[in-house]
């Protein structure tokens, strides 16, 4: 059983981190979760199995046992006393993704944690440098040949894009490898699988900074320049290099000669990544590990003894961090670490929002108000991705400054809030509980002379460094990151154990529970197997919809949902596929499935309203799905609009209701001139003709052509108002649009423009011929503001940036023209004047 457990954890610790497909799966790190749980579940049954079966089934007596079951108890109530608080329409969601979560903290978090710390008793040397240094340089130079020796896809996708006969043979061998490597099965061998995976993925994405890319046929930058590895996230990367960072620089400082400059390579080469990840929130947490690792007595007594390597790998380190160059990647986001950490600093000068820093703020916000909702137990254990969203619509609402940074956390970015919004006082005390405890134990590995008490302290610093990168990061709470910083938690809490607690592994009690724990094992297994398969024909389904082909790509995305479980993505693209085939109950049938599965996607209940107003003729229905829609996304333009046009079908049984939400609209998008138009409409029949007035004016100013706005601004006339001032505007734009028309450039002009200007100075058009004729007429420093106003707005009109690019090399100011007609240039590539001012400027 030692050695299938053993075969195991080689998979979790070098196949799973390594694993990664880019167009199986529409979530490209599927196939490492899926199998990640799989192995870990039955490698705890195996050793469970084992230890009944022998009567030896014991556990070190951890410092966190106690803390871990309260934590477990504390996340069950509070998601308990979230579902009864919950009204029946969210219970199913809430079931699910507690369901998840749950399942989470029980195989990702203590089934590793208890597996390392019961491994620890499997003493052994550290291994030889030479045969895993041999293993990882072969293994990784033969992947380069990966280019020249893939084979032609085989069958069709996606199983021809699993499938690769050179790809297999080198897993194969690198498995058979790592098996042999690991055999002993202590904790220092798997502790070095992690390692060689750690430095095989950041080799892998420093080349990927730098754009060799040999593994894909094109270069990955689903986030820029930042490099991604073999993680599908660089936060993912940079957090799993944090934990092993310390490990590695230990290491380093016990070894000597050829071993001493592998371990130093390794360490340059973790640091590498992180910084080509460009993660800050790792990179504080790899300062932090490897600042606590510096509280160790041993390792500061290798630093006295030897101080000149310890020294030249500081030097080298730093080096690297101060030299390290921008991405090679082509994207529009290359900063280097220095311009990375210079952001800061121009984000608390500059006006204006800082995505990183205020998206944050966003979400933080959020989860402080679900926690404050029910300060005792929280908004309930594994839920804050499903009310997230109806929390952020109201700030939104609120505060213009984030409407552009809206997102879908998963997350808190902060684990802190993340216990709080979730499980409130108690889940917050249990966790800092469980953390004092921690630290509290391995104090006396930091302060031991043993040889290993360096590396167990070493475990311990790189559980601090991913505390500290989790304030504002998310990667505990993903897979792969996660099981190695509860495993090595596990190694740290089990070296610093005193004792262990004996369990009667004897008997056919304890066999019979072994037993059942293998069935869960197998269940839960199957479980992830299903989850596989839903993913991939999910992604096909998916891609085939996008092509417009619809009988296959519902094909597909009824497979996934036969393979279930249910998820919310995969059942809302099979909605949509219904939809577009016009079988429109099947359709609702799948939307209400997906709200089901997690009742938080504004998409879900917008497509439902339109469903339902449009082809199962319930407009009352259809008007709580809007609603419910807007309360989320308050920034949906298509929310209001269909809302609003479904309200003004019986304006007068819904008038307080739609003068509401058009004021809520023009609020929100105050330049959409339809908006007020609507809003004027209500106002008439609500009797307020000054205020409906108001209403049309304001539309008119914006968009003069509105004729309907035009057409019901006179009609008010004729219920007693007086004649509204903008009417005689109107009259002027249209003379002077004729007068642009016949290409008319007067003085007379201009005063007709600069008047029509100043009438309506929100209008893109007017102030686009006011600038033009100010140019034309050589007056170009007055013509400037007008143009790049008109730019800002409209930076798609090809003219504006010409006249703008003129503007600006008649008054020498030669950079910013050249930047204005090449921008017009990619608008119109043969646009005369753009081409003109170009060979001006000698940039052609």
């Amino acid at each position: 059983m030692r050695r299938a457990q053993g075969f195991f954890l080689t998979v979790c610790f070098f196949v799973c981190p390594l694993l990664f497909f880019t167009n199986l799966t529409r979530n490209p790190y599927v196939t490492q979760i899926s199998l990640l749980n799989i192995c870990l579940l039955a490698a705890s049954c195996l050793f469970l199995l084992e230890g009944a079966w022998k009567g030896d089934l014991s556990f070190p007596r951890t410092a966190l046992d106690w803390p871990l079951l309260s934590w477990l108890l504390v996340c069950l109530l509070s998601w308990g006393v979230a579902y009864l608080g919950h009204a029946p329409f969210f219970r199913p969601a809430m079931a699910s993704e507690g369901a998840k979560a749950l399942l989470f903290l029980v195989v990702n978090a203590l089934c590793p944690f208890y597996l390392a710390a019961a491994c620890l008793r499997r003493q052994g040397e550290l291994p030889g440098i030479a045969p895993w240094a041999g293993f990882v340089l072969a293994w990784g130079l033969l992947w380069t040949a990966f280019p020249q020796m893939r084979g032609p896809a085989a069958g069709a996708e996606p199983w021809g894009h699993l499938w690769d006969g050179y790809g297999a043979l080198l897993w194969a061998g690198g498995l058979s490898a790592a098996l042999w490597l690991a055999r002993r099965g202590a904790w220092s061998d798997y502790w070095h699988l992690a390692l060689a995976a750690g430095f095989l993925g950041s080799v892998y994405g420093v080349l990927q900074y730098f754009n060799l890319e040999f593994i894909w046929p094109s270069a990955l930058n689903p986030y820029g320049g930042r490099s991604v590895s073999t993680f599908g996230n660089p936060n993912f990367m940079s957090s799993y290099n944090v934990i092993l960072l310390p490990g590695a620089v230990a290491l380093f400082s016990q070894s000597r000669g050829p071993r001493r400059l592998a371990y130093g390579a390794l360490a340059l080469a973790l640091e590498a990544a992180l910084l080509s990840s460009l993660t800050r929130s790792s990179w504080l947490g790899a300062a932090v590990g490897v600042c606590l690792l510096c509280l160790s007595a041993e390792f500061r007594r290798a630093v006295r003894e030897d101080p000149r390597p310890h020294g030249l790998l500081l030097i080298g380190g730093l080096a690297l961090a101060l030299l390290w160059p921008q991405s090679r990647i082509l994207s529009a986001y290359t900063p280097s670490v220095l311009g990375r950490l210079a952001e800061l600093g121009r984000a608390a000068r500059e006006p204006g929002p800082y995505g990183p820093w205020h998206q944050r703020v966003l979400i933080w916000a959020c989860a402080w108000l679900m926690g404050q909702e029910n300060p005792l137990t929280g908004k309930g254990w594994g839920l804050f991705e499903l009310f997230y969203p109806f929390y952020q619509g109201h700030i939104l609402s609120l505060f213009e400054l984030l409407r552009g940074l809206r997102t879908h956390a998963n997350n808190a970015h902060n684990e802190i809030l993340e216990v709080w919004s979730q499980t409130g006082i108690l889940g917050l005390g249990v966790f800092l509980w469980l953390w004092t405890a921690f630290f509290a134990s391995v104090r006396r590995l930091f302060l031991g002379r043993r040889p290993q008490d360096v590396f167990l302290a070493a475990a311990a610093s790189g559980v601090g460094g991913m505390l500290a990168d989790n304030l504002l990061n998310v990667s505990l709470h993903f897979a792969v990151p996660g099981f190695l910083f509860w495993w090595t938690a596990g190694i740290a809490a089990g070296g610093a154990a005193e004792g262990e607690r004996p369990r009667a592994g004897k008997g056919l009690a304890w066999r019979s529970a072994a037993a059942a724990a293998l069935a869960l094992a197998a269940a839960l297994s199957w479980l992830w197997v299903r989850v596989w398969f839903r993913e991939v024909h999910y992604f096909a389904g998916f891609k085939l919809l996008r092509q417009g082909k619809l009988p296959g790509a519902v094909k597909e995305l009824e497979l996934s949902r036969s393979w279930g479980p249910r998820e919310v993505n995969a059942v809302y693209e099979l909605g949509n596929a219904y939809a577009r085939s016009e079988r429109h109950e099947a359709a609702e049938r799948a939307y209400a499935e997906a709200l089901r599965a997690n009742a938080g996607y504004d998409e879900i209940y917008y497509n439902m309203g339109v469903l339902n107003s449009q082809r199962l003729k319930a407009p009352e229905r259809a008007i709580l799905f809007f609603e419910v829609a807007r309360w989320i996304n308050p920034l949906s333009k298509e929310v209001f609009q269909s809302l609003g046009s479904l309200l003004l079908q019986d304006p007068k049984r819904h008038l307080k209701r739609a003068i509401a939400l058009m004021e809520a609209a023009v609020r929100l998008f105050p330049e959409h001139a339809p908006h007020w138009n609507n809003l004027g409409y209500l106002r008439t029949l609500a009797g307020d003709l000054e205020e409906a007035e108001r209403a049309y004016t304001q539309a008119l100013s914006l968009d003069p052509s509105l004729l309907v706005a035009e057409k019901n601004l006179l009609a008010l006339s004729a219920q007693g108002r007086p004649r509204a001032a903008i009417l005689s505007g109107l009259s002027e734009l249209r003379e002077l649009e004729a007068r642009t028309a016949r290409r008319e450039v007067s003085e007379e002009s201009l005063a007709l423009a600069e008047r029509v200007g100043r009438r309506f100075p929100q209008n893109p058009k007017a102030r686009f011929i006011l600038g033009s004729l100010l140019l034309a007429r050589g007056r170009s420093a007055e013509a400037v503001g007008h143009l790049e106003w008109v730019v800002a707005r409209e930076g798609g009109q090809v003219w504006a940036r010409v006249n703008l690019g003129t503007a600006y090399l008649s008054l020498g100011r030669r950079e910013e023209a050249a930047r204005e007609l090449r921008a017009a240039l990619a608008l119109d590539s043969n646009n005369p004047q753009a081409l003109a001012g170009l060979k001006a400027l000698g940039d052609l």
